[in-house]
């Protein structure tokens, strides 16, 4: 598998986004509960994996916010980095893609 073209910012990086996004908001649309499901608060409760994915979500959330900070160059770092910490993938990666397309954007310019 080549994962150099996913290197620097260009359209299969965008691609890469534009699927993972998709399939983040069918999973929130399409994925509502089903019968018999304990719902999030009880699986918390009952769970140990379940709280220790949970906090993984929100180390990664930070992470992804840290990385958009530090190595961003656009004005949608900021705010984009604090909405990650509250919405995760769901900010995230729309800010990344903002990031890439406008370097993008630059690189054709030059």
């Amino acid at each position: 598998m080549n994962l150099e073209q996913y290197r620097r910012p260009g359209l299969p990086r965008l691609k890469l986004y534009a699927s993972l996004y998709a399939m983040l908001v069918l999973t929130a649309v399409l994925g509502r509960g089903r019968p018999g499901e304990l719902g999030t608060a009880e699986t918390l409760k009952r769970s140990s994996f379940a709280r220790i994915m949970f906090m993984d979500i929100g180390m990664v959330s930070t992470l992804g916010a840290l990385y958009l900070v530090l190595g961003g160059k656009t004005p949608v770092r900021v705010p984009g980095a604090i909405a990650t910490l509250f919405a995760g993938s769901f900010a995230l990666i729309p800010a990344l893609a903002w990031e890439d397309w406008t370097a993008m954007q630059e690189e054709g310019e030059n």
